[in-house]
């Protein structure tokens, strides 16, 4: 094996980390700075003392949920673990290389997991303020969906649409939010985080009412409501294994959280490892296969703590338009949204696409297509076409003789 074995040190995690960007998660600060427990576990009474539930852990397919009322003893949490190889080459220049080049060739590589374990963490924020994580993970093993459910987390629904709501509505939906959790118990200062949309539609109320000192940099004021907006994003799988994007807010929803709510994010310790003392991160590396290469790892055992008392959700009203479609004589019209059949007369959520097939009967053809929206109408061959909801529908297509 050329050169010295590879070994990383304390100070070189602690070194990459140091230098990487402030992590401006919203979700993640929300947690605060991050606890560290010198255990491999934490007990049910403890987390049920600090944020007043226990939550219920599902490891992929193989974990147990006890009952409700169960005495549930440890909460063992599932620790990101990253694998890795740094490649030979790579071995063969940091055998040339010293000092500060060494340390280039070893850092890029402990970053790039640093980076990993970072991303993951907010996730895990991220989905723990809607009371249950349900996110694919890097393990051991490989990609394992890992679950936790904290409890209900209350929902409200507003009456009406991001559109149609006005400035007074929006201050009466957030405080409504805010009384759910005081109506818990859950009193002292909050904060909301807004998707990106209901953000925007708030600077426009506030503009339009001449309000624009409420306007801040990070924040906008709505009454007394603090509002920031939202600036997660993480990557996910669905049940197919398709890589599907997902952020702290959905499309039209706003989040209120308490901020003394005892919230917290823990680092447990590590149990396969030689290091006795919980950390953030831990990073080591091994011989590889053939005295080749060698393997580099990253683990991390993050937990966050959330008192779902102190979290709700509100939702606008999604807009929807009715959609209006025909066929002429010697001929059928179907359409479809998500792949589901809708009738004509039926409402579509906005920004939803409809797409139309077109079915002549024997000796005929699609003659013409009509479509009335401010999208238009997007033909896709002969016999379908599309369009996207942003108004009113009304589609028609015509027949003629093939011959």
């Amino acid at each position: 094996m050329p050169g010295k074995a590879i070994i990383i040190r304390p100070e070189d995690s602690e070194r990459v980390v140091g230098q990487m960007p402030d992590n401006n998660s919203l979700a993640r600060k929300y947690f605060g700075n991050g606890e560290l427990k010198n255990s491999t576990h934490i007990s049910a009474s403890e987390i049920k003392a600090e944020v007043g539930n226990i939550p219920v852990i599902v490891r992929g397919d193989t974990g147990i949920v006890p009952m409700h009322g169960a005495d549930v003893t440890d909460i063992v949490p599932m620790p990101i673990e990253i694998d890795d190889k740094i490649r030979a080459v790579d071995e063969d220049e940091l055998g040339r290389a010293t000092g500060e080049g060494r340390n280039q060739i070893i850092d890029d590589y402990l970053r790039e997991h640093a980076i990993m374990v970072r991303i993951t963490t907010n996730a895990l924020c991220c989905q723990a303020h809607r009371g249950k994580i349900d996110y694919m993970m890097k393990s051991a093993e490989g990609l394992t969906r890992y679950q936790v459910s904290y409890g209900n987390v209350k929902k409200i629904k507003f009456a009406k649409t991001l559109a149609k709501a006005t400035y007074a509505d929006c201050v009466k939906y957030l405080s409504e939010l805010k009384s759910q959790c005081s109506k818990f118990g859950v009193g002292g200062p909050g904060e909301f985080v807004a998707s990106n949309s209901v953000y925007a539609r708030f600077c426009e109320l506030l503009a339009n009412a001449k309000l624009e000192a409420n306007i801040k940099d990070e924040y906008v004021l709505i009454g007394s409501h603090k509002v920031y907006e939202d600036n997660d994003f993480y990557f996910d799988q669905d049940a197919d294994g398709n890589k599907i994007t997902k952020s702290l807010c959905d499309t039209n929803e706003i989040c209120y959280r308490a901020l003394n709510a005892g919230q917290k994010l823990k680092y447990l310790k590590l149990d396969d490892v030689v290091q006795k003392n919980a950390v953030p991160i831990y990073q080591f590396t091994e011989v590889g296969d053939g005295q080749r290469g060698t393997k580099i790892y990253t683990k991390s055992k993050p937990f966050p703590l959330v008192n779902t008392k102190g979290i709700a959700w509100g939702e606008f009203k999604e807009e929807s338009f009715v959609a209006t479609f025909s066929a002429g004589s010697n001929g059928t019209l179907k359409a479809t949204v998500d792949g589901v059949e809708i009738k004509t007369g039926d409402s579509v959520v906005a920004g939803k696409v409809i797409e139309f097939t077109a079915t002549p009967s024997t000796g005929y053809v699609v003659d013409s297509w009509t479509g009335d929206s401010a999208t238009g109408l997007t033909k896709l061959g002969d016999d379908k076409a599309s369009i996207e909801v942003t108004e009113a529908v009304k589609v028609t297509v015509s027949f003629k003789s093939s011959t």
